[in-house]
């Protein structure tokens, strides 16, 4: 009789794979969400260059719209939590109903809400997903701001905050960007809105959507605006020919950029 110090076969467990995997598999971690069984891979692999760009661009993210960009591109804000947030608050006071925490009513109800939760959280990052590698495979030169999302996240505008997810895109952008080779730079967000391309400072209240500059005569949206001043302080350079170490840190439908 085998021992229960004997080693064990192997089991085989099957899953269905979303795509290749490309490289060699350093870690495997299988989790559970929602009800279903997920098989994470962390891979190792060479970096995938894109063709160069000398196209810059800088983005301002925002409430009022996600992003806007220095190319005049405006991007509306899904607010997906918000869209969802009758659902889950059906799924919760089914939940809340079911005081028997172990009861098999109550747990098909924490898989429902669970399953909402996760629907809105999906939307959001295929949402994300597909902006970055538009913007990616476009610009040679990215520059942001380097918000301090946490922060930002515990005052009175959390709930928003959190439902545009400026902290998930912006890593969606930086790892994507360091994948192509492209350059992202993290520039300071003080005053990037209460300041003009010219350099004059234009004094705005929150509510105030319109820029106008006494000093240059600029007339233009408040956002459109910022995002200039962003890509003025990256230096507004072109892309170093796709270095491969860039100067970065480590959806609703997608937007067609004309």
């Amino acid at each position: 009789m085998p021992t229960s110090c004997e080693p064990r076969a192997l089991d085989i467990v099957k899953v269905k794979l979303h795509r290749p995997v490309e490289g060699t598999i350093k870690t495997v971690t299988i989790k559970r969400q929602a009800g279903k069984w997920f098989v994470c891979f962390s891979v190792e692999r060479s970096t995938s260059p894109l063709p160069e760009s000398s196209d810059a661009v800088g983005i301002d993210v925002g409430l009022t719209s996600f992003a806007v960009l220095s190319d005049g591109t405006d991007i509306e804000n899904p607010r997906w939590y918000r869209a969802g947030q009758a659902k889950l608050r059906v799924a919760q006071r089914r939940v809340a109903r079911r005081p028997n925490k172990r009861s098999n009513r109550r747990r098909k109800a924490v898989v429902l809400l669970q399953k909402a939760h996760a629907r809105t959280s999906n939307q959001r990052a295929d949402f994300q997903h597909k902006l970055s590698r538009k913007i990616v495979n476009r610009f040679g030169l990215i520059a942001v701001e380097d918000l301090n999302v946490k922060g930002l996240a515990s005052g009175m505008l959390a709930k928003s905050v959190h439902d545009a997810g400026w902290s998930q895109f912006l890593s969606y952008l930086t790892y994507k960007a360091e994948d192509a080779g492209r350059e992202l730079v993290m520039v300071d967000p003080r005053g990037t809105s209460q300041t003009c391309t010219c350099g004059a400072r234009v004094t705005k209240r929150l509510q105030d959507r319109w820029h106008s500059c006494p000093a240059c005569g600029l007339s233009a949206g408040r956002d459109y605006v910022s995002s200039h001043v962003i890509l003025n302080r990256a230096g507004n350079r072109p892309s170093v020919a796709n270095v491969e170490v860039s100067n970065s840190r480590v959806g609703r439908e997608a937007v067609c950029f004309s």
